[in-house]
């Protein structure tokens, strides 16, 4: 199967996914939400998004396993893993505002193929695939040329159920700011890969992510000529430091001297 068949099908499973949540946004009722964790919010939305995705790729790929954020594995291939996040920034979705998305990613052997995240309150689809470039409504996407902090606007985010000490956090959030433009905090992981590979942001620092966060958006970032660097690569609660490419030395390195502490 090609590249552009595999990039076709993750746009078409994007879609089926924001059609869920375009349907539902600013319809989830406080008696609607489930509390996984400790504000870890999940709602019937994210479910039946994530149904509608799996059970088309499944259909499609009967040989390749897809993970999900509410239900994990299904399949029994190796070779090939769809991660998929339904509704990447839940707790903006609950409350009305309108920075999320649908996550789908490819990745083939440990190495990520394809990607395509839906922006469905802005109608905005973002994708890529390995050697073929990134988009964004059918438009070529570079990222930003800013080689100086000081006149960058750079994304962060960390848990709200922080497995490290939120001090560490607090320290690299300061020193980047102190030498920053400017510090955006979205609340949508995927969502935010993407805006650095259009280059609204020159780069971004986010916490104790998931393969299912960044599996999309780390191929739409780097065919837009970006780069990014996972601490613990596509597992569970890595780090993800990402740029335009220009900045990335500096924030790998804020971000793991704080992280060795």
């Amino acid at each position: 199967m090609s590249l552009k068949e595999l990039l076709q099908s993750a746009k078409e499973a994007a879609l089926i996914g924001g059609i869920v949540l375009k349907e539902n946004f600013k319809k989830v009722k406080e008696g609607n939400i489930e509390e996984k964790a400790e504000k870890d919010f999940v709602s019937y939305v994210d479910k039946t998004s994530e149904e509608r995705i799996r059970e088309f790729l499944s259909k499609k790929y009967p040989h390749h396993t897809v993970v999900g954020e509410e239900e994990g594995a299904s399949g029994q291939g190796e070779e090939y893993l769809w991660f998929i996040d339904p509704l990447d920034g839940t707790k903006n979705y609950i409350a009305g505002f309108p920075i999320f998305g649908v996550s789908v990613g490819l990745v083939r052997e440990g190495e990520p193929l394809v990607g395509a995240v839906y922006l469905p309150a802005f109608d905005t689809l973002f994708y890529a695939a390995k050697g073929l470039g990134a988009f964004k409504n059918g438009k070529p996407i570079s990222v930003g040329e800013t080689r100086n902090i000081r006149y960058s606007v750079i994304a962060y985010g960390f848990p709200s159920r922080a497995h490290r000490d939120l001090d560490t956090y607090w320290k690299i959030f300061k020193e980047i700011f102190d030498k920053a433009a400017a510090m955006r905090r979205p609340g949508a992981a995927a969502v935010d890969l993407c805006f650095v590979a259009e280059g609204s942001f020159g780069g971004l620092t986010e916490f104790e992510l998931n393969p299912w966060d960044v599996a999309a958006g780390i191929v739409i970032l780097k065919e837009a000529g970006g780069d990014y660097h996972l601490t613990k690569g596509l597992s569970r609660r890595t780090d993800i430091i990402a740029s335009n490419g220009r900045l990335q030395s500096f924030l790998q390195e804020v971000v793991e001297r704080y992280l060795e502490d």
